[in-house]
């Protein structure tokens, strides 16, 4: 018995590997997204803005579809798990320091997206919801999976847990290090015209890479898409307040 316990204290994110990465909260959180990145690109598909609404629409249903199979998740369908991810009762605690920050992010930058329409507005909402299930989901599942077969020299400690929380310490892997920065290079890069604001870039790129630490920390995807979320609507609220 203290054998088997000893093990589990060894690797705390061990029950990651067994469920999926979708929440019922996530998951459908998901699909309308999906559903309205497509219904504003369809309308729209004469235009930039269309055919970006379409390729976010795409992001997502990658992220809906292949994200359980690269977590190594056995499931019957791609499309509907087995079995949801429970929400994590520190959620709301999470979702806090995540958007706590990016909010500062915002603050230190003092950058209003270029937003014209109101459909345009809808489309950076939910944007973020795909976003995160690709960006961070899709990008980094694969850094994660590596982790696990990752030698002693090949990480180092970022955090050491004290002996009274019988917890190992939090490791990081180099390869992982790289996905996060890649994935917050990459998330930058798509985002260059996107609002018609290139000194966005460097707001989206260090959000991105806080974003990508945070779901690499808690491996949450929950958490990061509430505070993607959430910042949005908060972009939105931002311009129409400064045009009025």
């Amino acid at each position: 018995m203290k054998r088997k316990d000893s093990k589990r204290r060894s690797n705390p994110e061990q029950g990651y590997w067994k469920e999926s990465v979708h929440t019922p909260l996530s998951y459908w959180f998901l699909v309308i997204a999906i559903g309205i990145e497509f219904v504003l690109g369809f309308r729209n598909i004469s235009t930039l803005f269309g055919i970006l609404c379409i390729l976010e629409g795409v992001f997502g249903i990658i992220g809906l579809l292949f994200l359980d199979m690269m977590h190594g998740t056995k499931s019957k369908s791609f499309i509907y798990p087995d079995k949801f991810k429970k929400v994590h009762p520190e959620l709301f605690i999470r979702f806090a320091i995540t958007f706590g920050v990016i909010v500062v992010i915002q603050i230190v930058f003092q950058i209003i997206p270029l937003i014209t329409t109101t459909e345009l507005a809808l489309a950076i909402v939910f944007c973020s919801v795909i976003e995160e299930y690709f960006f961070r989901g899709i990008l980094l599942e694969s850094a994660f999976k590596s982790a696990r077969r990752a030698k002693s020299d090949q990480k180092f400690t970022v955090w050491k847990y004290s002996a009274k929380k019988k917890k190992a310490p939090k490791e990081i892997t180099y390869v992982e290090l790289l996905a996060i920065l890649l994935s917050a290079v990459i998330f930058a890069s798509f985002h260059i015209n996107y609002y018609g604001n290139p000194n966005l870039l460097l707001t989206v790129f260090m959000g991105g890479l806080w974003l990508s630490a945070v779901y690499w920390w808690n491996k949450d995807l929950t958490a990061v898409i509430l505070a993607h979320f959430m910042l949005n609507i908060i972009f939105v609220y931002q311009f129409w307040r400064v045009m009025l």
